[in-house]
């Protein structure tokens, strides 16, 4: 999502207009407010990403193009799909649709010069979600966050055990 979705479309708007709309949501409770920003982060957590994709598509709203929202959507809507917990005929046509809405719409970008190609490993790898589902049912286990978290619990108490830091 990030290395990819977000780097095109700010490729499209802009650096600051993408801070702008990202420190112009709402600060409500159940949604990050980034306050700065997103461009001086250079490093992002699966939970960070995450509070990112809840409000892409409407921060993109009037930035863009309906046809490059589409692929957004498209996007977001196969990130979450491919997550359930349970999958099933329908979730798995609603995962299929995302797909193809994706690649349907995707030349925008190399249209809008954003990309040159998709030869991508991320995006041909949307291919196999389906045999993988079907093979192993929901997906929701493989992800990174616990390896993430641990990395990071590690990497301060390795850190604080070299440094003497409290």
């Amino acid at each position: 999502f990030k290395d990819h979705l977000v780097s095109w479309c700010t490729k499209l708007i802009g650096d600051d207009e993408m801070d702008r709309r990202f420190m112009a949501i709402t600060d409500v409770p159940g949604l990050r407010h980034f306050k700065k920003g997103i461009s001086h982060v250079t490093q992002w957590t699966n939970s960070e990403r995450k509070e990112m994709q809840k409000v892409f598509v409407a921060l993109l709203a009037g930035a863009v193009s309906a046809e490059v929202l589409a692929v957004v959507q498209a996007t977001i809507d196969f990130i979450y799909i491919a997550q359930y917990q349970q999958q099933t005929t329908e979730t798995l046509k609603a995962l299929r649709t995302a797909y193809d809405t994706f690649h349907h719409c995707k030349g925008v970008f190399i249209d809008l010069g954003v990309r040159e190609h998709f030869n991508i490993p991320k995006v041909h790898a949307m291919f196999h979600y389906f045999e993988a589902i079907e093979q192993k049912g929901a997906l929701d286990g493989y992800n990174t966050e616990l390896a993430e978290r641990l990395h990071i619990d590690f990497a301060k108490e390795g850190y604080r055990a070299a440094t003497g830091g409290g």
